[in-house]
């Protein structure tokens, strides 16, 4: 008998999405992609209980604060939070991948107490489908099992975000692997985003 894993914040945030505020399509870049971001805290429940339930929580709000305001900055929007855990959408896939290395550095250079946390990220360009009961569909499952491929300090992007990206030179990739995702068909190149 396998031992049972424990949810992540990915997890719960790829399996409780309900539908999204159709007002998700006008974040799509003109021809009609959405970039999509998922993170979490990696090894959140270790790092819950060393800081205790107080530091936590202030670490989660103070969290939730710097996320909704680089996403702002980068033209994104918050689509959800789930404890240590978001789902973010942008108009471009620049905007989403410059977002995320800006994320993942302000972290690090966060306050000494938290330097030993680290986020990671996942991010997928596609496209939104059309009916809004299913606005997301393919495209958060595939973020979700990106985002789940990451360790800490890591961003891990689909191919769709890289050759969205590729003209700009200020962005490093290194591939990561190929994967067969459950629930998804083919395979799946992932590369990781360098941020250091």
């Amino acid at each position: 008998m396998q031992p049972r894993m424990q949810m992540t914040s990915i997890d719960v945030i790829a399996s409780a999405l309900e539908p999204m505020t159709p007002a998700l399509g006008r974040m799509s870049s003109p021809d009609g992609a959405v970039t999509l971001m998922l993170s979490d805290l990696a090894d959140a429940a270790a790092a819950a209980q060393a800081l205790g339930p107080e530091r936590w929580e202030q670490v989660v709000r103070d969290h939730h604060l710097l996320v909704e305001r680089l996403v702002a900055s980068h033209d994104g929007q918050v689509v959800k939070f789930q404890s240590d855990g978001f789902l973010a959408s942008f108009r471009s896939a620049h905007a989403g991948l410059h977002a995320a290395l800006e994320l993942q550095r302000t972290f690090a250079a966060g306050p000494a107490d938290q330097r030993s946390l680290a986020i990671r990220i996942g991010v997928h360009s596609g496209f939104v489908l059309g009916n809004p009961d299913q606005l997301m569909g393919r495209n958060v499952v595939l973020t979700a099992r990106i985002a789940g491929q990451a360790r800490g300090a890591e961003i891990l992007v689909s191919s769709s975000a890289k050759e969205y990206t590729e003209s700009d030179s200020s962005l490093r990739f290194e591939e990561h692997g190929e994967y067969h995702f459950k629930g998804l068909h083919g395979e799946h190149v992932v590369y990781t985003l360098l941020w250091r």
